[in-house]
């Protein structure tokens, strides 16, 4: 007999594989929101984008991360590709609500948010995202992309996204509409769509 779809179902592989490890995000959500509930400024966007974005990748990451274990990749990528528009539609939908909400906290502080910081933001995640799995793909190493990832955010906020040498991707300052903003903006596009194509590159031609 087959058996009824739960929204719990959607989450069953990832949770009997990492177990808590699954729950982290919505940690972070939680405390994104009450950094913004009670600061009240609009540094709420630096928050979310250096925050909330990166986990979000960080989670599709150790969702797809079983394939790189060794010997299990011709096992378990027939599974990932039958479940795939599935699963881009649970990460999106899930996350979209917790992105939602932040941004609602923020104007409800007053803060106005223009429509630069969206794209903004969807660019990151995709960043994020392909960079990870260009890592991880390259490098046969989980440990890798995830503490490289870590470590950029960590250095980017310590600094204000200055004096490291390399591609800055956040935006620190609240001027928006800065042409160097704009042309940061570009820059992540660029490197998204480099990373998209190294991962494309080895998945389809894998060795």
């Amino acid at each position: 007999m087959r058996k009824h779809f739960t929204f719990r179902r959607l989450f069953l592989f990832d949770w009997k594989l990492h177990g808590m490890a699954m729950i982290l995000p919505a940690i972070m959500f939680f405390v994104v929101e009450l950094y913004i509930f009670f600061d009240g400024t609009s540094y709420g966007i630096q928050v979310i984008q250096t925050a909330f974005i990166p986990w979000i990748a960080w989670t599709i990451i150790l969702h797809l991360q079983p394939m790189f274990d060794e010997g299990a990749y011709d096992t378990l990528a027939p599974y990932y590709r039958r479940w795939l528009w599935m699963d881009i539609f649970r990460f999106l939908s899930v996350y979209f609500i917790g992105y939602v909400m932040l941004i609602w906290t923020i104007q409800t502080n007053d803060v106005d948010v223009p429509m630069i910081v969206y794209t903004h933001h969807i660019l990151l995640i995709f960043l994020f995202l392909f960079f990870g799995m260009a890592l991880i793909l390259w490098t046969k190493r989980f440990e890798y992309a995830l503490s490289l990832l870590l470590m950029y955010t960590l250095l980017e906020v310590v600094t204000k996204g200055q004096f490291m040498p390399w591609p800055h991707v956040f935006q620190f300052e609240i001027d928006y509409f800065d042409p160097l903003f704009i042309s940061k903006i570009k820059f992540v596009g660029f490197l998204t769509i480099l990373f998209a194509g190294a991962s494309v590159i080895k998945i389809y031609y894998r060795r």
